[in-house]
């Protein structure tokens, strides 16, 4: 398969991640899947939710 015809099979999609701060932990939610995730930086709540919607 050439390289043009993988790029014209590949799908790409876009997701919102919103990040707030409740009471200890930063939390990361993905409205799009309904998937939520935390951690006590930023980078690791949206971090854990990235893996979890490649997972869905």
């Amino acid at each position: 398969m050439s390289s043009l015809q993988q790029d014209k099979d590949t799908k790409t999609r876009t997701f919102t991640a919103i990040l707030y701060w409740e009471e200890d932990v930063y939390v990361a939610e993905c409205p799009e899947v309904g998937t939520v995730s935390q951690g006590e930086t930023i980078e690791k709540a949206n971090e854990t939710l990235f893996r979890r919607v490649l997972a869905c």
